[in-house]
Formats: C-alpha cells, structure tokens, sequence
C-alpha cells in the first residue's frame, strides 16, 4: 500500500519518526465528510489505562463526530513512531465520550479536536473541561474543525488554553504528521520538566531535612555536653557527702551512746552543765538527731538520682544500638523538664498520669529516643500553656499495668476562672475521661497521660497525650514537615517533630503517629521493635 519508509525531517529527534509515503496529499477532501484518500475500514485501538515514567507508548485521542475523519487520520498516521516509541489511538465520536475518554486516559499525549459536534462549540467545551476542571495541563490539544467560521481562530486562540488550530481542509498528510511531532516533542518536554522538577523538589527537601538534623543534633549535643558536664560537677561533692554522711551518723550516734552513759552513771550533773542540758534542750536534740541525718540520706540518695538522670539523658552521641530501659528515658526527660511541669504565671501544675507496663529492655539508640521524649513532651506542655485553667486540687497519680501505686494531693491557688468558650469545651470532653484514665475531678486541668504496652509481642508502643486545645485537620497533616510550627517566630523552629519523625521512622525502622481535633487534645504513639 504504501512506499518504504522515510524520515520527516534531518533534525536528531525527528529521526525517530517514521511515516508510510511521500504523498503529499489532502486527507480530508472538504468539509462536509468528503471520501479521504486510501479509506480503508479499521475500528478502535486502545491500550490499559497506565502512566508509566518514561511513556512506553504515546496515546492519541482523536474526537469527531465524522467516522471518516477518524479513518483518514489514522491511515496517514498507522505506521508512525517517534522516539522509538508506537503511536495508540483512542476514539471519541462526541464531546460526552471525549470526556469520559481523557478522564479514564490521563496520560493522553494528544487530542485532536474536533470543533463543531452535537453543538456547535461541543469541543471548545471540552478544552474547559480538561483544563479547568480535571486540571490536565500537560496533555497537547489540537482544534480541526471544517466549519471556520463557527468558531473564529482569533478569539479560540485567545480565550482557550489550545496548543493549535487548523482548517481540515489545508491539513495535508505531510502537514498532519508535522503538527503530531511538535506536539508530541512538546509533551515529551513537558514529561521531562516534571521529572526534573520531582527531583530537584526532593533532593530540596532532603537538603532541608539534613539541615534541619544538623541543627537539631548541634542543639541537642550542646545540651547534653552542658547536662553532663552540670551532672559531674554535682556528682562529685554529693558522692563526698554521701561517702561521709555514714561515718558522721556513726560518730553522733557513738556521742549520743556515750551522753546517754554520763547520764545513766550521773543523774545529777554540776549545776553548769545542767543549764547548758537545759538551754539546747538536750532530751529533743537525742530524739531529733537521728531523724535530721535520716532526712539528709534521703536528699543526697534523691541527689544522686538526679544526677544519674541527668547523665542517663545526657547520652546524645551513643551511637550504637543497646538494650535500655525505656521508661528511664521517659523518667529522665520528664526529670529535665520538671521546672515546666510545676505552676508558674501561664498554667497551674500539669499532672503526668504514667501508666507503665511491664516491658523488657528495648534496643535502639538510647540518646536519640530521649531526643524525641524530650521534643514530644515539650511540645505537650507548648500546648497546655495555651490554655487557661483555674487552680486547684492537682492528682498525680503513677499507675503499673492500670493499678495505682502511688498518689498525692495538694492545693494550688485559684488564678482566673475559666473563659466560657473553655468551660464548655471541656464539659464536652469529658467523654475523654474514661479513655484517659482520669477522673472528672482532675480532668479539667492540663495533664499528660504516658502510657507504654507491648504489642503484636515484638513491638512497643509509646503513647504520649494531652488535653490541650488539639489541633485541626490541616495542620496535623504538616505537622512532621521540616520547619512548619504553628508557634509564634522565635519560640520554635519547626524541626522537634521532623527530627522525631526521622529518629522513630529511619533510624529505628518504627512508626511515629498523631491523632488530634480541636478541643479533643492530642496523642502521640510511637511504635518500636523490641
């Protein structure tokens, strides 16, 4: 049927185009459907819908209501290729199927457009409907229409997002295949473009992860440089006390023996003696005594605990995996922050509900999980500070596997009452409470709940709460995005719960989750491998 084949043109791309002749003929005799040259009868090719990157193949929509014009096009066009690549041709008889067609072929590289079909701008239609409403910008669009003067060249091309108009008539074979390459080229470029422009959007987010892990990791070694060098600079002088505060009771206790000896062996001592007894009050100092040195062993045993937190959490740069106690990484933070905790001019004293379960020893990178505690419960207590409680009787209640072990009271001054939108919003959540594990007594003030289980035998789960004010849908979709924060500038960077995100996820292959809603708080569950 037709001549070997020839190239279009010398260009290095066009040397992938291939046609079947050198004819430069007419393929549409008129404008009323005119016989095209050699029709032959061949009906619909497609191919799955998919959009593989690079195109394996390029799809081509052709959309007119002339069955002709749908065989002339793909005869002049049947054996063609470009870049190596086949051409497949979709068929749409009506704007209605063009529609459906480019929605269920997104990776269209072509239509070819007719303009007047069951009305008389039925194809200008569709161009809004590609552009406008399935935002489809990369696919090229090309007007053909027999009937010039229902759709003016000059104001389509103006007003509608189309990337050429031609007449049927003056379209030749050479002419088509010439409109099909630019087309096809371009959408190609527009391929490439995007890809280059997915790329260099990650390798910039990369980049602004690794900065902000280069930041964070340069504050956070500061901060444990500055906790270890405080924790061996308190350290020393409390071993000394400690180390002599035995052999000093045993010395007083030694006196006390022998004062209790003069006074078993002399009842009567000499009148000066007597009045020295009397003025330091000599029956109440024996008595006293022992309990004052009792008191001191619990402050430097509660001393050398602090300092052992301090040098627990303080363990930043420990980059090798070990079996560690997680809850004294949360009893260490919870140590550091301790200060935020208690009752200053923005909030009353935040209770810390702790519900441990039993775990084993846990291996990960004991250092960078504190890390996360600490960016975690520091924006827990961000959140309390927001809200405006009234004082009052504060629980802190300290629960294993659910069983209260330990609790204290104690009364915190009234401050300003409640504002009404407040008041009611916690009534509302008072729902919450049995999720919690809080009363209703004390579950109007800002509290944290921890709460650590085993789950599916080889994992941990990490649950920090709040019932702070929540958050909307929109931002905890951001929230794990380097450098978002919703905290006015300069209280906060952006990069806690990144950083987190990255240490939980990369580093220790687990999941770091957030469920929030306004007025209902917010709960963190970090995920690990035991």
């Amino acid at each position: 049927m037709f001549s070997e084949n020839q190239r279009v043109s010398n260009s290095e791309t066009d040397t992938f185009f291939v046609f079947a002749d050198n004819d430069d003929t007419f393929i549409f005799a008129d404008d009323n459907g005119g016989q095209p040259i050699n029709e032959v009868n061949r009906g619909s090719q497609t191919v799955p819908n998919s959009s593989p990157t690079p195109v394996a193949l390029w799809k081509i929509l052709i959309v007119d209501d002339d069955v002709l014009v749908h065989r002339a096009t793909i005869l002049a066009l049947e054996d063609c290729t470009f870049e190596s690549k086949p051409l497949t041709f979709l068929h749409a008889h009506s704007a209605t199927e063009a529609k459906c067609l480019i929605q269920t072929h997104p990776d269209t590289a072509l239509i070819l457009l007719d303009v007047v079909m069951e009305t008389d701008d039925a194809g200008l239609q569709v161009v809004q409907y590609i552009r406008a409403e399935l935002h489809n910008h990369q696919v090229r669009i090309i007007l053909r229409t027999g009937q010039p003067g229902e759709a003016p060249e000059a104001s389509v091309i103006l007003d509608y997002d189309i990337n050429d108009y031609r007449l049927k008539t003056e379209l030749t074979r050479q002419k088509l295949i010439t409109v099909v390459i630019s087309s096809l080229r371009s959408y190609s470029n527009i391929l490439k473009i995007e890809n280059q422009n997915s790329e260099l959007t990650l390798a910039l987010d990369h980049l602004q992860q690794t900065q902000a892990q280069l930041i964070q990791a340069e504050k956070m070694s500061s901060l444990g440089q500055m906790v270890a060098g405080v924790a061996h600079e308190i350290n020393n002088p409390t071993n000394f006390i400690y180390g002599n505060l035995f052999h000093t009771e045993n010395y007083v206790q030694s006196l006390l023996k022998l004062i209790k000896t003069y006074q078993k062996y002399y009842p009567t001592p000499v009148e000066a003696i007597q009045t020295i007894a009397e003025s330091i009050d000599l029956p109440f100092l024996m008595e006293d005594l022992p309990k004052l040195f009792d008191s001191m062993r619990v402050g430097t045993e509660r001393i050398k605990h602090i300092v052992e937190s301090l040098r627990n959490f303080s363990r930043l740069d420990e980059a090798e995996i070990k079996p560690v106690d997680i809850h004294s990484g949360i009893e260490s933070t919870l140590l550091i922050l301790q200060h935020r905790l208690q009752a200053n001019d923005k909030h009353p004293e935040i209770a810390v509900i702790k519900e441990y379960g039993q775990l084993p020893l846990v291996n990960c990178y004991v250092g960078a999980l504190n890390q996360v505690f600490m960016n975690i419960l520091s924006n827990a207590i961000d959140a309390l500070e927001m809200r405006t409680l009234p004082y009052g009787t504060l629980r802190v209640a300290c629960f294993s596997e659910g069983v209260p072990q330990a609790t204290s009271l104690r009364e915190v001054a009234p401050t300003t009452a409640v504002p009404s939108s407040e008041a009611e919003m916690l009534s509302t959540s008072q729902s919450i409470a049995g999720d919690w594990g809080i009363t209703s007594e004390t579950f109007s003030l800002p509290t944290i709940r921890i709460r650590t289980e085993i789950a599916d035998v080889d994992r941990v789960l990490i649950r920090i709460a709040d019932n702070g004010l929540g958050m909307s849908e929109s931002i905890l979709k951001r929230i794990f995005n380097p450098f978002f924060t919703t905290k006015p500038v300069g209280s906060g960077t952006g990069l806690g719960l990144s950083i987190s995100y990255s240490i939980v996820v990369k580093q220790h292959g687990g999941h770091l989750t957030c469920s929030s809603a306004p007025g209902k708080g917010t709960e963190f569950v970090i995920n690990i491998f035991i």
